[in-house]
């Protein structure tokens, strides 16, 4: 194992470490003043179960921070395998992340992404944090949805690119089927 050398700096380093943490892939979405917004992120972490609360760190230069922190209620759409698409859209400083989606308004008017996400977690932040050049917020899940068809497999960001992981539930008792494979390369 090699340390960081002088040629490298910490912060590379640790952005080379963190793309060998394999992380779920998510889009947040929340409207503000009934204007819709969102982002991509592997930036995602269960908090609590009593009271149920997930954390997202939010970069503090994303367009999507404003809002956010304005609406005080977002949704976290966690990403089945064949969404990457969803999650390259949501990445980009696309105009119209929307475009051609189906949605519907969620509590407060956030938007739902209906056919996009495997789990959908519906939140009110309970708490902000300051951590860097990120802002870490943490919100009360207040609804869940799950998808229809949920085939058992997710999208995730390992080594900078998109990987499926999972595969069609086991009958009880027996190891559930896994796929490792890449879907694509993607960098959001």
């Amino acid at each position: 194992m090699s340390s960081t050398s002088p040629h490298e700096s910490v912060a590379d380093g640790f952005r080379d470490a963190m793309a060998g943490l394999a992380s779920g892939v998510c889009v947040v979405t929340t409207a503000a003043g009934g204007i819709p917004a969102g982002l991509t992120t592997t930036a995602v972490m269960s908090v609590s179960l009593e009271p149920p609360l997930v954390a997202v760190g939010v970069d503090r230069s994303s367009r999507t921070l404003a809002p956010l922190r304005e609406a005080r209620r977002f949704a976290v759409h966690l990403l089945p395998h064949d969404r990457e698409e969803v999650a390259t859209v949501f990445a980009s400083k696309a105009p119209d992340k929307f475009a051609g989606r189906a949605v519907r308004p969620g509590l407060g008017g956030v938007p739902v992404l209906t056919e996009d996400a495997r789990h959908v977690l519906e939140c009110e932040t309970w708490a902000e944090f300051d951590a860097g050049d990120h802002l870490l917020l943490v919100g009360q899940v207040l609804r869940v949805h799950s998808a229809v068809a949920d085939q058992g497999r997710a999208l995730v960001h390992f080594d900078r690119e998109f990987h499926q992981v999972g595969g069609a539930r086991a009958p009880s008792g027996q190891p559930p089927a896994t796929n490792h494979s890449p879907v694509t390369k993607g960098t959001p």
